[in-house]
């Protein structure tokens, strides 16, 4: 036959974590013909002599339900190697979505996932062509797609849909419930992936409440899972504060279906603590239950002003400032001096050694390494202190850390901005858990805090961080957390492995280059919104059920001619 594609001379690594080997492959109407020996001509050939040629990577934690809208490749995943994303995780989403609850669908995603509403309404409207799941993954496949996206359905959308207003209110009624499982089996007839939901006290949408999943009781959130267990299909997918191990078994009883249910991140409690979650992890999984935590592979550092300052929503002290209407209301409690006192105090305990983070179970090691992290990236009245750590000025300055913040408040009305360590910043402490055999690497949350972070870069950190620089993982072993692994644990049953058959879903890279650069603010968003990207370097090609997509910067092709593929219960229709 004549090959589409023949990639050449590379270096393949699989997917599975066998060994590497050299060879070619041969691409025929989307698909992988020949692997290793791929002796027939093409009409286009890959020189891939020095590379690594890898299934395409799998990102199952984003958030692009709504940039889908607007920009069709999923920039910057695929920048990143990525070629097929897991969409609607944390219980967020779009559908289904009665018509009235369209701007309060799009008012939660902007104060939970800190997205900009004027680049919402510019981005996605009002005016949508459709009401249920079905009609979401229809439309999206209409539009065309540069990547594969496999699609959650998210408990906030069908809460608001059964109950409207009150969906932020209160625990739903025995009818409600009955009405959002119907909600469910209609998506995952539709092709859903699966279920999510959030308990976090971080989550909150719009004026200040929580996002709808957080009124919901226990009862509620297990009655959804035994939805899973009727149809026998979709994985279930919950975040929470902390680990929750009795009621996550409780989900995976009532489910039967493999359970996301956690984080395991570094500086994720007292010193330790990432050991003990990982040893009951895998107890978990030896008493026979699926259920599996996620790790970052990077500093999970967020970029925030104090318009809307996300990293302290968990903080009671910040509640007036995440239900004020106007400006002036939150520079009023900036201003308030109760507020200010309790700000101060509450930040100085971090460096204190018996103090604590305001409202959470952490211990004071983790609180005083975060804050030498916190450092000043935007400030309009003294570009000299960007860049600067923020407790070396406060030091200098002879301030109390929370005293300068409220000073720098002030003095460039909210618009100063500062990047907070959240997590995962104690490397020795990673290194142990990407190491850890039961651990999915993901939380890249790529189309959500656009303007606070980029981490849907963290495959090429991964391989050059983790790989090459430190050698914690080899190159195999690398691959494989990044394809084969995610695709099986998320039900994408036909991605994440190079073979014969397979979609042909590939990245060609430089394992000696391959990285994620910098951080960079731009205004690409519709409205002229911000966001921060970080580019590749070693990603040398990309392809997507055997077309080449388009490098980063460069002119995407028309929508309806995208290689990408709604993956309907973890598989693209033929």
């Amino acid at each position: 036959m004549t090959y589409d594609l023949k990639i050449t001379g590379g270096t393949i690594i699989d997917g599975s974590g066998a060994p590497r080997f050299s060879g070619d492959v041969g691409v025929k109407d989307g698909r992988v013909v020949a692997l290793g020996n791929s002796p027939d001509v093409a009409h286009r050939v890959i020189d891939a002599r020095g590379l690594v040629v890898a299934p395409g990577f799998v990102d199952i934690h984003t958030h692009y339900d709504a940039q889908v809208f607007w920009d069709p490749l999923l920039s910057v995943s695929p920048w990143h190697g990525v070629t097929s994303v897991v969409m609607g995780n944390c219980g967020f989403g779009i559908a289904p979505t009665r018509p009235e609850h369209r701007r309060n669908i799009l008012r939660t995603l902007e104060g939970v996932e800190g997205m900009n509403l004027a680049a919402l309404e510019a981005g996605v409207g009002y005016d949508w062509d459709f009401t249920s799941f079905a009609g979401y993954l229809d439309s999206i496949e209409r539009r065309g797609l540069g990547i594969n996206v496999a699609v959650l359905a998210g408990h906030t959308p069908i809460r608001f849909y059964a109950m409207g207003e009150d969906a932020v209110e209160r625990a739903a009624t025995d009818d409600e419930v009955a009405q959002m499982q119907a909600l469910l089996r209609e998506s995952l007839d539709a092709g859903a992936l699966g279920f999510s939901t959030s308990i976090t006290t971080a989550h909150l949408g719009y004026d200040g409440k929580p996002v709808p999943s957080r009124l919901a009781d226990r009862s509620e959130i297990r009655a959804l899972a035994r939805v899973l267990a009727e149809k026998d299909t979709g994985v279930f997918h919950m975040v929470a504060d902390a680990p929750e191990w009795e009621f996550r078994e409780a989900i995976a009883r009532d489910s039967g279906r493999p359970v996301h249910g956690g984080i395991i991140s570094s500086a994720s409690g007292a010193p330790g603590e990432h050991r003990r979650r990982l040893q009951r992890g895998a107890e978990e999984l030896a008493a026979g239950f699926p259920i599996y935590s996620m790790s970052p592979c990077r500093p999970v550092v967020f970029e925030t002003d104090f318009r809307r300052p996300f990293v302290f929503n968990a903080w009671d002290l910040f509640g007036p400032v995440t239900k004020a209407k106007s400006d002036d209301e939150k520079k009023g409690v900036y201003g308030d001096r109760e507020f200010r006192r309790l700000f101060i105090d509450d930040l100085a305990s971090r460096r204190r050694p018996e103090g604590y983070f305001s409202g959470t179970s952490m211990v004071a090691e983790r609180n005083r390494r975060s804050l030498e992290f916190w450092e000043i990236s935007w400030y309009p009245p003294e570009p000299a202190l960007e860049g600067r750590k923020l407790e070396q000025v406060a030091i200098e300055r002879g301030l109390e850390i929370g005293a300068l913040l409220l000073e720098m408040i002030e003095k460039s009305d909210m618009d100063v901005r500062i990047r907070v360590a959240r997590s995962n910043f104690i490397e020795d402490e990673t290194a142990e858990i990407l190491q850890d055999p039961n651990i999915v690497v993901g939380l890249g949350d790529g189309g959500a805090h656009l303007s606070m972070l980029c981490d849907a870069a963290y495959p090429t950190d991964l391989l050059g961080r983790w790989v090459r620089d430190k050698g914690t993982l080899t190159l195999e072993r690398g691959v494989h957390m990044l394809t084969g692994r995610p695709a099986a644990l998320f039900g994408l049953s036909d991605r994440g492995l190079l073979g014969e058959g397979k979609p042909a879903d590939i990245v060609i890279f430089d394992p000696g280059t391959v990285a994620a650069g910098p951080l960079e603010r731009v205004n690409d968003l519709p409205a002229g919104g911000d966001r921060l990207v970080s580019r590749a370097s070693g990603i040398h090609t990309v392809i997507v059920n055997g077309a080449v997509l388009p490098a980063a910067g460069e002119q995407a092709p028309p929508w309806g001619s995208l290689p990408g593929k709604v993956l309907r219960n973890g598989t693209a229709r033929r």
